[in-house]
């Protein structure tokens, strides 16, 4: 057991995942990183290959937006994102969300 196995206890968490259109994931960050319960944001770029049928790749490219938040507070940010990155329409993207058991926020540091 580490040192750190207490970090992230007695706070029921979520965490929501949301994989966008690329060039929409700082947007989503902004949007949510104040939001009440959230206690973590970060977001990062992915690109990769898949099949379209028999012979042609497909190449894209994404923004993978992931927020620890809250339990009770969970179900707006997923709102506010969904709707955010239009996610109703076909081809916008995905979006997630999982029980987490342990996590604790990031918090930014002075160099």
């Amino acid at each position: 057991m580490s040192v750190l196995a207490h970090i992230g206890y007695g706070v029921e968490k979520k965490l929501i995942t949301a994989i966008v259109v690329s060039g929409q994931g700082m947007k989503l960050t902004k949007l949510v990183a104040n939001a009440a319960g959230v206690l973590s944001v970060t977001h990062h770029h992915a690109r990769g290959t898949g099949r379209r049928q028999p012979g042609a790749l497909l190449w894209t490219e994404r923004d993978v937006v992931m927020v620890l938040v809250e339990a009770p507070q969970s179900d707006d940010v997923f709102a506010q994102i969904f709707a955010a990155a239009d996610l109703g329409e076909p081809n916008q993207g995905i979006i997630f969300v999982e029980t987490v058991s342990r996590g604790h926020p990031m918090m930014p540091f002075d160099v």
